[in-house]
């Protein structure tokens, strides 16, 4: 099996062992950094140990395939997902246009610029928030326009061999000025300086974003059936 094909699970047995909360057959990350979690297969007694460890708190997992949940669990959001993959590094021609070229340069996030991330998320993900310690699985760059944070991306999920990238996102009314692809290529040149690939996952009906990565370098690997679930009330 490939270390990506049930990634959550791999960065929560081996890099980011150390962030677990486990039972024997299922875990999670701390729900104020992510809501990801994982089982080690998806079966009845994999579910049983997942409902131990979360209780009726909320986790997303993500599936190879539809997934068919076991009794007693609701699904509160469902999404497909591409995961993409870098396969090999990108010319610094290939990721830098002549609009991108005057883009401020961006610079690392710290816990203190929470709230103002927390405000591009909601703007851009209606309905959801931003888990508040989400820096603490990696670092997060940020772009300012006359003070304003208005772009933002970082990182999550470690794999021997592979760190993603995620939330990029950029604040409604300032697309299209190469912000996002700027915070790619910073966060992409730090993966690749320790030797390792990046990857992400991106919603299947998000072209423009998908287009952008792969303008990147990025490749479309595996389809991702991602389900946030929880206990049904007794």
């Amino acid at each position: 099996m490939h270390p990506l094909d049930n990634q959550v699970w791999t960065a929560l047995t081996t890099k980011q062992a150390q962030l677990a909360h486990s039972s024997a057959l299922a875990r999670r990350f701390p729900p104020e950094m992510t809501l990801l979690g994982a089982l080690a297969a998806n079966t009845a007694m994999a579910f049983d140990s997942l409902a131990q460890l979360i209780g009726r708190e909320a986790v997303t997992l993500y599936f190879l395939a539809p997934p068919k949940l076991a009794p007693g669990w609701e699904v509160l959001r469902a999404v497909e997902l591409n995961q993409m993959v870098q396969e090999e590094a990108s010319s610094p021609s290939a990721q830098t246009g002549p609009a991108e070229q005057t883009t401020p340069e961006a610079v690392e996030l710290t816990p203190s610029d929470v709230a103002e991330m927390s405000i591009i998320y909601t703007d851009t993900r209606p309905g959801r928030t931003l888990c508040p310690r989400i820096q603490k699985l990696g670092l997060f760059l940020g772009i300012r326009d006359e003070g304003k944070l208005v772009a933002m991306g970082g990182l999550r999920l470690h794999i021997a061999g592979y760190r993603e990238i995620t939330t990029v996102a950029t604040l409604p009314g300032h697309e299209g000025r190469g912000y996002a692809t700027a915070i790619m290529r910073g966060l992409i040149e730090r993966i690749r300086e320790r030797g390792e690939r990046p990857f992400l996952t991106v919603r299947t009906d998000n072209t423009r974003a998908v287009e952008i990565y792969r303008r990147l370098g990025f490749r479309e690997r595996t389809l991702l059936y991602s389900r946030t679930i929880r206990r049904v009330t007794a």
